[in-house]
């Protein structure tokens, strides 16, 4: 079996794309005048970003005989124990809420015991109208490793021509959806959860074709700039009804990621990518809770302009620092320790 390439490039651009979640949540939630309007884009990238690296990794080990029920015991031990950290700080974050009165605890321990388990739930409704009121943008990771489920039951039948039907029908949902909604920006809340479906279907079966049919040899020093145009995308304000939504996700994300895919090693800037890379999930998984706590400090306080703005520099380290803190002391050895646990039975399953 042949060994996998990492590619760093593009881990810089999931680390950017995350930082931009993180951002639009703090402005939004300080209140501040200026915002990423589009960086709810992320998600979709992340989605495609999701389809190029799954195939990346496991077309040939499923190929070559890895079950389902392996595959998604390693995706879960890639994804779950930040899941967990997520839950548990916003699930603390609400207790503490709930001893002021106003929220019922039982509540609480429901939606934190539903979203553990990447579902989503009402318990919080007539508080927070989301799928994931624990830890919101759980929502994603919700239908990534649904549709990540998908791809290695199917496995089997994912041709260039199934897979191209999936892509039309894909861009047909990303059009019909964006058109409707004046944008991509749904999927989080409860009454809207299935339209995520809409989202997930182009953006990963494009990674997973780009993945198969359009990789090529690292070979172009500027694809690393791309980090430029993505967050011109994330950045740009909300304005086009819905049509620059089209465009970025059925044009200008694969063509990024094409081109990202195509970077030259880099002795200065592969290194930063690295760390972008290992920053990503957990600032993407950890963020909410510690934007939504300290916003709130602020709003109870009557903070200024100027205190906002500081509130929002000192969510942003906080999150920072506790991603970094979180990635290294938590989530690799938990990862570590449940890949020696489930080593003999996943051995086992793929004898089988």
């Amino acid at each position: 079996m042949t060994e996998t390439r990492h590619y760093l490039a593009l881990d810089g651009l999931r680390g950017v794309a995350a930082l931009a979640v993180v951002s639009l949540h703090v402005t939004e939630y300080f209140r501040l005048p200026v915002q990423p309007g589009h960086a709810y884009l992320a998600v979709d990238f992340f989605f495609m970003l999701s389809g190029f690296v799954i195939a990346h990794a496991y077309d040939e080990k499923l190929r070559w005989g890895m079950g389902v029920l392996p595959f998604l015991a390693v995706r879960l031990i890639r994804l779950q124990p930040l899941v967990l950290l997520g839950v548990a700080l916003g699930t603390g974050a609400y207790l503490l809420r709930a001893r002021l009165g106003g929220i019922d605890m039982a509540s609480v321990l429901q939606a934190a015991c539903t979203n553990a388990l990447l579902l989503p739930t009402p318990a919080l409704l007539a508080l927070r109208p989301w799928a994931f009121p624990v830890d919101t943008p759980l929502w994603s990771l919700a239908f990534e490793i649904w549709i990540n489920v998908l791809y290695a039951l199917l496995f089997r039948v994912l041709t260039r021509l199934t897979l191209g039907m999936g892509l039309v029908i894909g861009a047909g949902l990303v059009i019909s959806m964006s058109l409707a909604n004046g944008g991509l920006n749904e999927g989080f809340a409860w009454h809207g959860f299935y339209l995520g479906g809409a989202r997930v279907l182009f953006p990963f079966v494009m990674g997973v074709m780009l993945s198969r049919y359009a990789r090529g040899e690292a070979r172009l020093g500027w694809a690393h700039a791309m980090f430029i145009p993505l967050l011109l995308v994330l950045c740009a304000p909300v304005a086009g009804g819905g049509w620059f939504d089209i465009a970025a996700v059925l044009l200008a994300f694969p063509a990024l990621l094409l081109a990202a895919s195509r970077a030259s090693v880099s002795q200065r800037l592969d290194s930063l990518w690295r760390q972008l890379g290992l920053l990503s999930y957990p600032v993407y998984v950890i963020h909410y809770p510690f934007v939504v706590v300290i916003s709130n400090l602020c709003k109870s306080s009557h903070a200024g302009v100027a205190a906002s703005w500081l509130g929002a520099m000192v969510t942003i380290l906080v999150v920072l620092v506790l991603s970094a803190l979180a990635a290294r002391f938590y989530d690799a050895p938990v990862r570590a320790w449940a890949s020696r646990r489930l080593a003999p039975p996943l051995a086992a399953a793929r004898a089988g």
